[in-house]
């Protein structure tokens, strides 16, 4: 691999590797949903930059995931997956209970979806590197359709403000709870 660091947030790291053309999203830690859908909004920001096809997704170093996050993932974010132009997701699951489990209720519920589990990061990459659908692309930057862009620009824009006000809602819930202790 060769890889470009793009962005980094407390529980992803993103990078883009030159060499096999394809993102590499290594997820670390306890996943919160808040920290979840934080890294979420920096990784749409890298498809707001250009499209990536091709995604080896690790959650090898995983360590737990609070609950809601897959259900936040089925329904807010991996369903955009296409607009964004990602055809092909390698995830490795982690070792955790937890993220195991998040993993499969996501492929479950997700029928016919571009993602395609694996144990190790040697599967992984072996497959990715079969869905190759044409001779890489070099200096060439992919491009999208303007509709499709301005279609992917709205998606996230609705994102942000949906976190957004789930934070809100979040923030709120927490401040009564304490205020129900005094």
């Amino acid at each position: 691999m060769n890889l470009h660091l793009l962005r980094q947030t407390n529980c992803l790291t993103t990078y883009y590797d030159s060499r096999n053309d394809w993102l590499y999203l290594d997820w670390q830690g306890e996943l919160t949903l808040p920290s979840v859908q934080q890294a979420c909004l920096e990784l749409a920001a890298c498809y707001l930059q250009r499209p990536y096809a091709r995604v080896l997704n690790s959650n090898e170093q995983v360590t737990g995931v609070s609950w809601g996050v897959a259900a936040w993932l089925i329904s807010d974010f991996l369903p955009h997956m296409s607009l964004a132009g990602i055809e092909h997701v390698a995830w490795i699951h982690s070792s955790s209970l937890w993220g195991h489990s998040m993993m499969h209720t996501v492929l479950n519920w997700l029928p016919g979806s571009l993602i395609a589990s694996f144990s190790t990061m040697a599967e992984a990459v072996t497959w990715l590197e079969h869905t190759r659908t044409e001779e890489p692309q070099g200096y060439l930057v992919p491009q999208r359709s303007p509709i499709t862009q301005a279609k992917l620009v709205q998606e996230v824009q609705a994102l942000q403000q949906r976190i957004a006000a789930s934070q809100r809602k979040l923030h709120s819930t927490q401040e009564a709870l304490v205020g129900q202790h005094y």
